[in-house]
This record gives C-alpha cells, structure tokens and sequence, in this order.
C-alpha cells in the first residue's frame, strides 16, 4: 500500500509540474493578434496588424496589462517604442514559441524616450507580446516586426 500512495504521490508530482512549465506557452494555440489580456485602464489601439503589428498607448495615470499573440516568421523580433510620460512606466515583455523571454525593456518615467533594438534569438512560431504599463502618464507606440 505504502509503494502505491508514493507512487501516486510521484504521479501527481509529475503532473504538477508539466502543467507548470507548459502553462507559459500556452499562447502557441491562439491565432495571429488574438488579445490575451485587457487589464490596462487607458487606451491601447493596435494600428497595424499581420507580419508587422504595431498600436498606440495612452494614459492618464492608468496601470494594467495588454497582451496579444504575434506568429514570428523568424527566429528574431525587431522592436521599437516610443514614449512619452511626465509619470509612470512601460515595460515590453517579448516570449518566443517556447515560452522563453527574448527581450524585456523597461522605459522611465518623467521622459522622451525611444528604444529600438532586437531580441535574443528564439523558437519561431507564436510569440506573446505583453505591453504592461504602471500609472503610465502620457502616450505612446510601438512595433514589431520579423528580425533576420
């Protein structure tokens, strides 16, 4: 009896942890620009979809997440973001197909600031784009497009 409760307790064990570390990449099944959250109290308008999606942010001290798939043709993304805030900051969160971060940028408050750049090489596939904004004061945009 004592070889099947800790049989099953490794059982459980196991299924457990698949789920945790399959949970990220969850995402993969969803279609192109499909929204995955919407917890960001200002506004978020996606201007450009498809290969090359892009959006605009505004916000008036407001705070939350927007998150949406994007299919990467490629094994890199290209990135760029504008902002500009008296308050608050902006985060990009990049994740590739398998769930990996390829880039995460944070820009300042109180600012102009711009970033472009390319993310660490990653699975090609669907990839999670989350854009979180903490009592972000001012406005915004950004885009991504397939790297090299």
């Amino acid at each position: 009896m004592k070889k099947l409760k800790t049989g099953f307790a490794l059982f459980l064990g196991a299924v457990v942890l698949l789920g945790a570390t399959t949970s990220c990449g969850k995402y993969r099944k969803h279609d192109n620009m499909e929204v995955l959250e919407n917890s960001y109290t200002g506004t978020v308008s996606i201007t450009s979809t498809g290969a090359d999606p892009a959006g605009d942010f505004t916000g008036d001290g407001d705070s939350g997440e927007y998150s949406f798939v994007w299919e990467n043709s490629k094994t890199t993304a290209q990135v760029n973001f504008d902002v500009t805030t008296s308050g608050g900051t902006v985060q990009m969160i990049i994740n590739d197909a398998k769930g990996d971060v390829v880039l995460d940028e944070t820009r300042p408050s109180g600012s102009d600031d711009t970033f472009a750049g390319i993310s660490a090489e990653g699975k090609k596939g669907n990839w999670l784009i989350t854009i979180k904004l903490n009592q972000f004061n001012g406005d915004g945009s950004f885009s991504v497009s397939p790297g090299n």
